[in-house]
Protein backbone atom coordinates (compact mmCIF):
# COMPACT_ATOMS: atom_id res chain seq x y z
CA UNK A 1 0.00 0.00 0.00
CA UNK A 2 1.68 3.20 -0.89
CA UNK A 3 1.75 6.09 1.93
CA UNK A 4 -1.02 8.17 0.85
CA UNK A 5 -3.79 5.40 1.16
CA UNK A 6 -2.41 4.80 4.63
CA UNK A 7 -2.80 8.60 5.24
CA UNK A 8 -6.07 7.79 3.70
CA UNK A 9 -6.84 4.94 6.51
CA UNK A 10 -5.52 6.92 9.02
CA UNK A 11 -7.92 10.02 8.77
CA UNK A 12 -11.10 8.37 7.31
CA UNK A 13 -11.26 5.54 9.34
CA UNK A 14 -9.52 6.59 12.29
CA UNK A 15 -10.54 10.26 12.02
CA UNK A 16 -6.78 11.08 12.85
CA UNK A 17 -4.84 13.73 11.42
CA UNK A 18 -1.64 12.30 11.63
CA UNK A 19 0.53 9.86 12.83
CA UNK A 20 2.78 10.09 15.83
CA UNK A 21 6.32 9.86 16.40
CA UNK A 22 7.20 6.54 15.20
CA UNK A 23 4.02 5.08 14.26
CA UNK A 24 4.68 5.50 10.70
CA UNK A 25 8.25 3.73 10.37
CA UNK A 26 6.36 0.80 12.69
CA UNK A 27 3.22 0.25 10.53
CA UNK A 28 5.42 0.58 7.43
CA UNK A 29 8.01 -2.31 8.68
CA UNK A 30 4.55 -4.53 9.99
CA UNK A 31 3.06 -4.47 6.41
CA UNK A 32 6.30 -4.67 4.72
CA UNK A 33 6.40 -8.12 6.65
CA UNK A 34 8.46 -8.30 9.34
CA UNK A 35 7.92 -9.28 12.85
CA UNK A 36 7.96 -6.12 15.05
CA UNK A 37 8.70 -5.42 18.70
CA UNK A 38 7.80 -2.33 19.62
CA UNK A 39 8.53 -0.79 23.10
CA UNK A 40 6.74 2.61 23.39
CA UNK A 41 5.10 4.55 26.17
CA UNK A 42 1.91 4.60 27.87
CA UNK A 43 -0.55 6.80 25.89
CA UNK A 44 1.79 7.29 22.86
CA UNK A 45 -0.72 5.07 20.25
CA UNK A 46 0.66 1.74 20.36
CA UNK A 47 -2.66 0.47 19.25
CA UNK A 48 -2.60 2.03 15.89
CA UNK A 49 0.31 0.18 14.80
CA UNK A 50 -1.20 -2.84 14.74
CA UNK A 51 -4.97 -1.91 14.31
CA UNK A 52 -4.39 0.15 11.09
CA UNK A 53 -2.30 -2.27 9.36
CA UNK A 54 -4.78 -5.20 10.26
CA UNK A 55 -7.40 -3.11 7.90
CA UNK A 56 -4.91 -3.01 4.91
CA UNK A 57 -3.55 -6.80 5.25
CA UNK A 58 -7.38 -7.90 5.37
CA UNK A 59 -8.39 -10.94 6.46
CA UNK A 60 -8.27 -12.17 10.29
CA UNK A 61 -5.86 -10.37 12.82
CA UNK A 62 -5.50 -12.28 15.95
CA UNK A 63 -5.21 -9.99 19.24
CA UNK A 64 -3.70 -11.14 22.87
CA UNK A 65 -4.80 -9.12 25.80
CA UNK A 66 -4.70 -9.93 29.64
CA UNK A 67 -6.64 -7.42 30.51
CA UNK A 68 -11.03 -7.77 29.81
CA UNK A 69 -11.46 -3.67 30.74
CA UNK A 70 -8.86 -2.53 28.07
CA UNK A 71 -10.00 -5.16 25.98
CA UNK A 72 -13.86 -4.15 26.17
CA UNK A 73 -12.39 -0.36 25.88
CA UNK A 74 -10.33 -1.04 22.58
CA UNK A 75 -13.53 -3.05 20.85
CA UNK A 76 -16.14 -0.35 21.54
CA UNK A 77 -13.73 2.29 20.28
CA UNK A 78 -13.63 -0.18 16.95
CA UNK A 79 -16.92 -0.55 16.94
CA UNK A 80 -18.22 3.31 17.19
CA UNK A 81 -15.15 3.44 13.75
CA UNK A 82 -17.27 1.05 12.32
CA UNK A 83 -14.03 -1.25 12.62
CA UNK A 84 -15.11 -4.79 11.92
CA UNK A 85 -13.66 -6.63 15.43
CA UNK A 86 -14.90 -9.17 17.83
CA UNK A 87 -13.62 -10.67 21.25
CA UNK A 88 -13.83 -13.87 22.94
CA UNK A 89 -13.33 -13.59 26.82
CA UNK A 90 -14.46 -15.08 30.43
CA UNK A 91 -16.84 -12.35 30.77
CA UNK A 92 -19.10 -13.73 27.99
CA UNK A 93 -22.07 -15.31 28.28
CA UNK A 94 -21.60 -19.26 26.88
CA UNK A 95 -23.92 -18.39 24.28
CA UNK A 96 -22.32 -15.38 23.02
CA UNK A 97 -19.23 -17.14 22.93
CA UNK A 98 -20.51 -19.75 20.55
CA UNK A 99 -21.71 -17.13 18.15
CA UNK A 100 -18.07 -15.63 17.94
CA UNK A 101 -16.92 -19.10 17.11
CA UNK A 102 -19.48 -19.54 14.55
CA UNK A 103 -18.34 -16.37 13.12
CA UNK A 104 -14.90 -17.33 12.92
CA UNK A 105 -15.72 -20.76 10.94
CA UNK A 106 -17.24 -18.89 8.46
CA UNK A 107 -14.34 -16.99 7.62
CA UNK A 108 -14.70 -13.77 10.07
CA UNK A 109 -12.30 -10.81 8.05
CA UNK A 110 -10.99 -8.05 11.21
CA UNK A 111 -9.81 -8.06 14.51
CA UNK A 112 -10.35 -10.80 17.25
CA UNK A 113 -9.43 -10.05 20.76
CA UNK A 114 -8.74 -13.34 22.56
CA UNK A 115 -7.11 -12.75 26.60
CA UNK A 116 -3.95 -15.77 26.68
CA UNK A 117 -5.93 -18.17 28.82
CA UNK A 118 -7.88 -18.76 25.92
CA UNK A 119 -5.07 -20.96 24.20
CA UNK A 120 -5.08 -23.45 26.85
CA UNK A 121 -9.18 -24.18 26.06
CA UNK A 122 -9.53 -27.22 23.73
CA UNK A 123 -12.15 -26.18 21.68
CA UNK A 124 -10.15 -22.71 20.85
CA UNK A 125 -6.82 -25.01 20.28
CA UNK A 126 -9.15 -27.36 17.57
CA UNK A 127 -9.90 -23.86 15.97
CA UNK A 128 -6.13 -22.22 15.91
CA UNK A 129 -5.09 -24.21 12.56
CA UNK A 130 -7.85 -23.26 10.66
CA UNK A 131 -7.77 -19.77 11.67
CA UNK A 132 -4.64 -18.29 9.08
CA UNK A 133 -4.74 -14.97 10.36
CA UNK A 134 -2.87 -12.67 8.58
CA UNK A 135 -1.74 -11.09 11.34
CA UNK A 136 -1.08 -11.84 15.18
CA UNK A 137 -0.32 -9.67 18.19
CA UNK A 138 0.86 -9.66 21.13
CA UNK A 139 -0.41 -6.70 23.60
CA UNK A 140 1.60 -6.39 26.86
CA UNK A 141 4.14 -8.49 25.36
CA UNK A 142 6.73 -8.20 28.38
CA UNK A 143 4.45 -10.78 30.20
CA UNK A 144 6.56 -13.80 28.73
CA UNK A 145 9.77 -12.42 30.33
CA UNK A 146 10.48 -14.06 33.88
CA UNK A 147 12.51 -10.43 33.99
CA UNK A 148 8.94 -8.67 32.93
CA UNK A 149 6.92 -6.95 35.94
CA UNK A 150 4.10 -9.05 35.34
CA UNK A 151 5.28 -12.48 34.34
CA UNK A 152 2.35 -14.78 33.44
CA UNK A 153 2.86 -18.19 32.41
CA UNK A 154 -0.39 -18.20 30.07
CA UNK A 155 1.95 -15.96 27.86
CA UNK A 156 4.37 -19.14 27.49
CA UNK A 157 1.92 -20.79 25.42
CA UNK A 158 1.95 -18.12 22.25
CA UNK A 159 5.03 -19.31 20.64
CA UNK A 160 3.07 -22.97 20.48
CA UNK A 161 0.18 -21.25 19.27
CA UNK A 162 1.49 -18.75 16.64
CA UNK A 163 3.45 -22.22 14.82
CA UNK A 164 -0.44 -23.92 15.23
CA UNK A 165 -0.97 -20.52 13.10
CA UNK A 166 1.06 -20.91 10.53
CA UNK A 167 3.73 -18.38 12.06
CA UNK A 168 2.27 -15.73 10.66
CA UNK A 169 3.45 -11.57 10.79
CA UNK A 170 4.15 -11.01 14.96
CA UNK A 171 3.95 -7.73 16.40
CA UNK A 172 4.48 -7.44 19.99
CA UNK A 173 3.87 -4.76 22.23
CA UNK A 174 4.92 -3.21 25.46
CA UNK A 175 5.23 0.09 27.30
CA UNK A 176 8.18 -1.18 29.72
CA UNK A 177 10.89 -4.02 28.79
CA UNK A 178 14.29 -3.77 29.47
CA UNK A 179 17.04 -5.19 27.11
CA UNK A 180 16.71 -8.16 28.96
CA UNK A 181 12.94 -8.41 28.16
CA UNK A 182 12.69 -7.43 24.97
CA UNK A 183 15.56 -10.27 23.95
CA UNK A 184 13.28 -12.86 25.99
CA UNK A 185 10.40 -11.50 24.25
CA UNK A 186 12.17 -12.14 20.25
CA UNK A 187 13.25 -15.78 21.62
CA UNK A 188 10.37 -17.01 23.49
CA UNK A 189 8.17 -15.66 20.48
CA UNK A 190 10.19 -17.06 18.04
CA UNK A 191 10.07 -13.73 16.27
CA UNK A 192 12.30 -14.28 12.82
CA UNK A 193 14.89 -10.98 12.81
CA UNK A 194 12.14 -8.45 14.08
CA UNK A 195 12.57 -4.93 13.69
CA UNK A 196 12.81 -3.75 17.23
CA UNK A 197 11.43 -0.07 17.80
CA UNK A 198 11.85 1.21 20.88
CA UNK A 199 10.84 4.75 20.97
CA UNK A 200 12.23 6.66 23.99
CA UNK A 201 11.82 6.60 27.65
CA UNK A 202 12.04 9.90 28.33
CA UNK A 203 9.72 12.29 29.89
CA UNK A 204 10.85 15.75 30.28
CA UNK A 205 7.65 17.47 31.31
CA UNK A 206 7.54 14.92 34.66
CA UNK A 207 8.89 15.79 37.78
CA UNK A 208 9.70 12.72 39.61
CA UNK A 209 10.36 13.37 43.13
CA UNK A 210 10.64 10.91 46.11
CA UNK A 211 10.49 11.12 49.88
CA UNK A 212 11.06 8.82 52.85
CA UNK A 213 9.12 8.48 55.87
CA UNK A 214 9.33 6.75 59.42
CA UNK A 215 5.57 5.92 59.51
CA UNK A 216 3.24 5.74 56.63
CA UNK A 217 0.66 8.48 59.30
CA UNK A 218 3.31 10.62 58.47
CA UNK A 219 2.64 10.60 54.75
CA UNK A 220 -0.76 11.80 55.22
CA UNK A 221 0.19 15.76 55.98
CA UNK A 222 2.66 15.88 53.39
CA UNK A 223 -0.55 14.72 50.60
CA UNK A 224 -2.52 16.75 52.31
CA UNK A 225 -0.11 19.97 51.15
CA UNK A 226 0.28 18.50 47.80
CA UNK A 227 -3.66 18.27 47.04
CA UNK A 228 -3.85 22.00 48.40
CA UNK A 229 -1.92 23.64 46.20
CA UNK A 230 -1.97 20.78 43.35
CA UNK A 231 -5.79 21.39 41.69
CA UNK A 232 -5.40 19.31 38.54
CA UNK A 233 -6.91 15.90 38.44
CA UNK A 234 -4.68 12.58 39.81
CA UNK A 235 -3.67 9.43 40.84
CA UNK A 236 -3.13 7.90 44.06
CA UNK A 237 -1.95 4.62 44.52
CA UNK A 238 -1.86 2.32 47.38
CA UNK A 239 -0.23 -0.86 47.38
CA UNK A 240 -3.31 -2.75 49.32
CA UNK A 241 -7.51 -2.43 48.72
CA UNK A 242 -7.88 -1.66 52.69
CA UNK A 243 -5.53 1.07 52.25
CA UNK A 244 -7.27 2.39 49.30
CA UNK A 245 -10.42 2.54 50.94
CA UNK A 246 -9.16 4.46 54.48
CA UNK A 247 -6.93 6.93 52.22
CA UNK A 248 -10.26 7.62 50.10
CA UNK A 249 -12.10 8.24 52.83
CA UNK A 250 -9.92 10.42 54.49
CA UNK A 251 -9.58 12.30 51.66
CA UNK A 252 -13.04 12.70 50.73
CA UNK A 253 -13.29 14.30 54.33
CA UNK A 254 -10.66 16.65 53.79
CA UNK A 255 -11.44 17.59 50.31
CA UNK A 256 -15.37 18.13 50.54
CA UNK A 257 -15.71 19.99 47.39
CA UNK A 258 -13.71 17.64 45.06
CA UNK A 259 -14.63 14.38 43.41
CA UNK A 260 -12.72 11.25 45.14
CA UNK A 261 -13.18 7.93 44.11
CA UNK A 262 -11.83 4.58 44.89
CA UNK A 263 -11.06 1.90 43.12
CA UNK A 264 -9.40 -1.54 43.24
CA UNK A 265 -10.23 -5.47 42.04
CA UNK A 266 -12.31 -6.21 45.15
CA UNK A 267 -14.97 -3.84 43.84
CA UNK A 268 -18.05 -4.56 42.12
CA UNK A 269 -17.74 -4.21 38.25
CA UNK A 270 -20.57 -1.64 38.35
CA UNK A 271 -18.88 0.08 41.30
CA UNK A 272 -15.53 0.48 39.50
CA UNK A 273 -17.46 1.69 36.38
CA UNK A 274 -18.91 4.32 38.19
CA UNK A 275 -15.49 5.49 39.90
CA UNK A 276 -14.03 5.57 36.68
CA UNK A 277 -16.58 7.46 34.78
CA UNK A 278 -16.59 9.89 37.64
CA UNK A 279 -12.59 10.66 37.46
CA UNK A 280 -12.70 10.71 33.76
CA UNK A 281 -15.91 13.80 33.55
CA UNK A 282 -14.92 15.41 36.16
CA UNK A 283 -12.02 18.24 36.72
CA UNK A 284 -9.75 18.33 39.29
CA UNK A 285 -11.08 14.47 40.25
CA UNK A 286 -9.13 12.41 41.98
CA UNK A 287 -9.19 8.20 42.79
CA UNK A 288 -7.41 6.37 44.94
CA UNK A 289 -6.58 2.98 43.33
CA UNK A 290 -4.37 0.15 43.40
CA UNK A 291 -2.24 -0.92 40.65
CA UNK A 292 -5.55 -2.12 39.12
CA UNK A 293 -6.83 0.95 37.78
CA UNK A 294 -4.95 2.57 34.96
CA UNK A 295 -4.58 0.32 31.55
CA UNK A 296 -6.52 2.28 28.96
CA UNK A 297 -7.38 5.24 31.17
CA UNK A 298 -7.12 8.01 28.14
CA UNK A 299 -7.37 11.10 30.04
CA UNK A 300 -4.49 13.50 28.64
CA UNK A 301 -4.61 16.27 31.30
CA UNK A 302 -3.84 14.18 34.74
CA UNK A 303 -1.36 16.88 36.47
CA UNK A 304 -0.15 14.65 39.30
CA UNK A 305 0.68 10.34 40.13
CA UNK A 306 1.35 10.13 44.11
CA UNK A 307 2.53 6.64 44.85
CA UNK A 308 0.75 6.28 48.37
CA UNK A 309 3.46 3.57 48.78
CA UNK A 310 6.53 1.79 47.19
CA UNK A 311 6.10 -0.19 44.10
CA UNK A 312 7.83 -3.42 43.33
CA UNK A 313 10.11 -2.62 40.83
CA UNK A 314 10.89 -0.08 38.59
CA UNK A 315 8.85 -0.90 35.39
CA UNK A 316 5.90 -0.88 37.46
CA UNK A 317 6.07 3.07 38.85
CA UNK A 318 7.88 3.79 35.46
CA UNK A 319 4.02 2.64 33.90
CA UNK A 320 1.72 3.89 36.59
CA UNK A 321 3.53 7.33 37.21
CA UNK A 322 3.50 7.57 33.35
CA UNK A 323 0.38 8.11 33.29
CA UNK A 324 0.51 12.16 34.49
CA UNK A 325 1.00 14.92 31.59
CA UNK A 326 0.02 12.68 28.47
CA UNK A 327 -0.85 16.12 27.13
CA UNK A 328 2.66 17.07 26.97
CA UNK A 329 2.01 20.06 30.00
CA UNK A 330 4.19 19.57 33.27
CA UNK A 331 3.10 16.81 35.91
CA UNK A 332 4.35 15.37 39.45
CA UNK A 333 5.26 12.36 40.05
CA UNK A 334 5.59 11.73 43.79
CA UNK A 335 6.81 8.59 45.42
CA UNK A 336 6.41 8.62 49.02
CA UNK A 337 7.93 4.89 50.95
CA UNK A 338 8.87 3.57 54.47
CA UNK A 339 9.75 0.83 55.85
CA UNK A 340 6.20 -0.65 56.19
CA UNK A 341 6.40 -0.53 52.32
CA UNK A 342 9.25 -2.65 51.96
CA UNK A 343 7.69 -5.08 54.01
CA UNK A 344 4.15 -5.45 52.23
CA UNK A 345 6.12 -5.71 48.91
CA UNK A 346 7.85 -8.59 50.73
CA UNK A 347 5.06 -9.95 51.90
CA UNK A 348 4.08 -9.80 48.27
CA UNK A 349 6.88 -11.60 46.90
CA UNK A 350 6.76 -14.87 49.49
CA UNK A 351 3.35 -15.26 47.91
CA UNK A 352 4.21 -15.07 44.92
CA UNK A 353 2.71 -18.15 42.77
CA UNK A 354 -0.46 -18.82 45.14
CA UNK A 355 -2.32 -18.10 42.72
CA UNK A 356 -0.81 -20.19 39.48
CA UNK A 357 -0.68 -24.06 40.70
CA UNK A 358 0.97 -24.50 37.49
CA UNK A 359 4.53 -22.82 38.24
CA UNK A 360 7.33 -26.06 39.14
CA UNK A 361 9.08 -24.90 42.59
CA UNK A 362 12.27 -23.88 40.82
CA UNK A 363 10.15 -21.29 38.36
CA UNK A 364 8.64 -20.11 41.76
CA UNK A 365 12.09 -20.18 43.28
CA UNK A 366 13.07 -17.91 40.16
CA UNK A 367 10.42 -15.60 40.04
CA UNK A 368 10.91 -14.35 43.89
CA UNK A 369 14.76 -14.02 43.63
CA UNK A 370 14.06 -11.81 40.60
CA UNK A 371 10.97 -9.95 42.12
CA UNK A 372 13.48 -9.46 45.06
CA UNK A 373 15.82 -7.71 42.99
CA UNK A 374 13.48 -6.04 41.40
CA UNK A 375 12.53 -4.20 44.86
CA UNK A 376 16.18 -3.49 45.46
CA UNK A 377 16.20 -1.58 42.28
CA UNK A 378 12.91 0.37 43.53
CA UNK A 379 14.63 1.21 46.45
CA UNK A 380 17.87 2.16 44.88
CA UNK A 381 15.46 4.69 42.40
CA UNK A 382 14.04 5.64 45.82
CA UNK A 383 16.79 6.61 47.71
CA UNK A 384 18.83 8.14 45.56
CA UNK A 385 20.59 11.28 45.52
CA UNK A 386 21.05 11.71 41.54
CA UNK A 387 18.95 13.10 38.80
CA UNK A 388 15.74 10.76 39.12
CA UNK A 389 15.03 10.86 35.15
CA UNK A 390 18.74 9.87 34.18
CA UNK A 391 18.27 6.57 36.68
CA UNK A 392 15.12 5.59 34.50
CA UNK A 393 16.46 5.68 31.51
CA UNK A 394 19.37 3.90 32.41
CA UNK A 395 17.15 1.26 33.85
CA UNK A 396 15.94 1.18 30.39
CA UNK A 397 18.79 0.45 28.52
CA UNK A 398 19.14 3.98 27.58
CA UNK A 399 22.15 5.51 29.82
CA UNK A 400 22.54 9.26 29.36
CA UNK A 401 22.94 12.55 31.00
CA UNK A 402 19.88 14.92 30.33
CA UNK A 403 19.58 18.14 30.73
CA UNK A 404 17.13 20.66 32.20
CA UNK A 405 15.50 18.11 34.55
CA UNK A 406 12.70 19.42 37.02
CA UNK A 407 13.34 16.20 39.25
CA UNK A 408 13.63 16.85 42.97
CA UNK A 409 17.21 15.98 42.75
CA UNK A 410 18.26 17.99 40.38
CA UNK A 411 16.31 21.03 41.68
CA UNK A 412 17.69 20.50 45.00
CA UNK A 413 14.41 20.18 46.84
CA UNK A 414 15.20 16.21 48.08
CA UNK A 415 14.32 15.82 51.46
CA UNK A 416 16.26 13.21 52.98
CA UNK A 417 14.99 11.69 56.46
CA UNK A 418 18.56 11.55 57.79
CA UNK A 419 21.37 14.34 57.24
CA UNK A 420 24.52 13.58 58.55
CA UNK A 421 26.33 15.71 61.38
CA UNK A 422 29.33 17.89 60.88
CA UNK A 423 31.69 15.40 62.49
CA UNK A 424 30.28 12.68 59.80
CA UNK A 425 30.98 15.11 56.91
CA UNK A 426 34.11 16.12 57.71
CA UNK A 427 35.12 12.06 58.15
CA UNK A 428 33.45 11.13 54.75
CA UNK A 429 34.98 14.46 52.90
CA UNK A 430 38.43 13.40 54.31
CA UNK A 431 37.78 9.96 52.93
CA UNK A 432 36.92 10.99 49.48
CA UNK A 433 40.05 12.59 48.99
CA UNK A 434 40.16 14.47 45.65
CA UNK A 435 37.20 12.45 44.29
CA UNK A 436 35.99 14.81 40.98
CA UNK A 437 32.36 15.56 41.82
CA UNK A 438 31.01 16.35 38.72
CA UNK A 439 27.92 13.66 37.87
CA UNK A 440 29.75 9.98 36.56
CA UNK A 441 27.25 8.58 33.44
CA UNK A 442 24.07 6.76 34.64
CA UNK A 443 23.92 2.90 34.87
CA UNK A 444 22.46 0.49 33.13
CA UNK A 445 19.66 -2.27 34.87
CA UNK A 446 22.27 -5.17 35.04
CA UNK A 447 25.60 -2.74 36.59
CA UNK A 448 22.29 -1.19 38.98
CA UNK A 449 22.50 -4.64 40.27
CA UNK A 450 26.54 -4.87 40.69
CA UNK A 451 26.76 -1.75 42.26
CA UNK A 452 24.21 -3.30 44.85
CA UNK A 453 25.89 -5.83 45.76
CA UNK A 454 29.27 -4.15 45.82
CA UNK A 455 27.72 -1.49 48.08
CA UNK A 456 26.93 -4.05 50.46
CA UNK A 457 30.25 -5.84 50.04
CA UNK A 458 31.85 -2.92 51.00
CA UNK A 459 29.64 -1.93 53.96
CA UNK A 460 30.99 -5.35 55.07
CA UNK A 461 34.14 -4.68 54.54
CA UNK A 462 34.11 -1.08 56.43
CA UNK A 463 32.21 -2.62 59.33
CA UNK A 464 34.83 -5.44 59.58
CA UNK A 465 37.41 -2.47 59.81
CA UNK A 466 35.28 0.29 61.78
CA UNK A 467 35.96 2.43 58.97
CA UNK A 468 33.33 4.45 57.13
CA UNK A 469 32.08 2.82 53.82
CA UNK A 470 33.82 5.82 52.05
CA UNK A 471 37.08 4.80 53.55
CA UNK A 472 36.76 1.53 51.50
CA UNK A 473 36.25 3.37 47.99
CA UNK A 474 33.94 6.14 47.36
CA UNK A 475 30.87 6.10 45.28
CA UNK A 476 32.13 7.14 42.45
CA UNK A 477 34.70 4.65 42.31
CA UNK A 478 32.70 1.92 42.94
CA UNK A 479 29.95 2.87 40.32
CA UNK A 480 33.25 2.62 37.38
CA UNK A 481 33.83 -1.00 39.15
CA UNK A 482 29.94 -1.96 38.57
CA UNK A 483 30.22 -0.36 35.05
CA UNK A 484 33.55 -2.09 34.00
CA UNK A 485 32.75 -5.35 36.03
CA UNK A 486 36.41 -5.98 35.86
CA UNK A 487 36.88 -10.20 35.99
CA UNK A 488 40.72 -10.21 37.54
CA UNK A 489 42.90 -7.98 40.28
CA UNK A 490 44.78 -6.52 37.28
CA UNK A 491 41.50 -5.23 35.49
CA UNK A 492 40.12 -4.15 38.49
CA UNK A 493 43.31 -2.05 39.99
CA UNK A 494 43.79 -0.22 36.35
CA UNK A 495 40.36 1.47 37.17
CA UNK A 496 40.82 5.17 38.05
CA UNK A 497 40.98 6.39 42.23
CA UNK A 498 41.73 2.44 43.05
CA UNK A 499 45.58 1.63 42.84
CA UNK A 500 47.70 -1.82 44.13
CA UNK A 501 47.04 -1.10 48.02
CA UNK A 502 43.26 -1.27 47.71
CA UNK A 503 43.19 -4.28 45.29
CA UNK A 504 45.50 -6.17 47.91
CA UNK A 505 43.15 -5.22 50.66
CA UNK A 506 39.64 -5.29 48.94
CA UNK A 507 39.77 -6.48 45.47
CA UNK A 508 38.89 -10.21 46.43
CA UNK A 509 36.20 -9.63 47.92
CA UNK A 510 34.77 -6.94 45.50
CA UNK A 511 35.56 -9.29 42.90
CA UNK A 512 33.47 -12.06 44.54
CA UNK A 513 30.72 -10.14 44.91
CA UNK A 514 30.60 -9.23 41.06
CA UNK A 515 30.90 -12.84 39.90
CA UNK A 516 28.31 -13.72 42.24
CA UNK A 517 26.52 -11.00 40.79
CA UNK A 518 27.14 -11.64 37.29
CA UNK A 519 25.87 -15.92 37.49
CA UNK A 520 22.45 -14.99 39.71
CA UNK A 521 21.62 -12.95 36.08
CA UNK A 522 22.21 -15.53 33.97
Amino acid sequence: MHTEDIDDLLQRVFRLAQFRPHQREIITDVLAGHDVVCVMPTGAGKSLCFQLPALVAGGLTLVVSPLIALMADQVQQLRALNVPVLFLNSSQPSSEQKAVLAQLHRGFAGLLYVAPERFSAPSFQRLLPTLNPRLFVVDEAHCLSFWGHDFRPEYLRLAAARMDLGSPITIALTATATPHVRKDIVELLGLRTPRVHVTGFDRPNLAYKAQRFERDADKDASLLRLLSVQGGTGIVYCSTRRTVEQLAAYLEEKFPKRSVTAYHAGMEASERKISQEKFMADRGSIVVATNAFGMGINKPEIRFVVHYNLPGSVEAYYQEAGRAGRDGESAECVLYYSGRDIRTQKFFIDNIGENNPTLSESELERLKSLANRKLQLMLAYASTLRCRRSGILAYFGEPRTVSGCICDVCRGTNRPLQIASSEQHRSQSACRGSAVTDPPPPLDGSAELRFLALRKTRAELAAARKLPAFCILHDKVLREVARLAPTDLMAFASIKGIGPAKTDQFGPALLSAIRSCNAADK
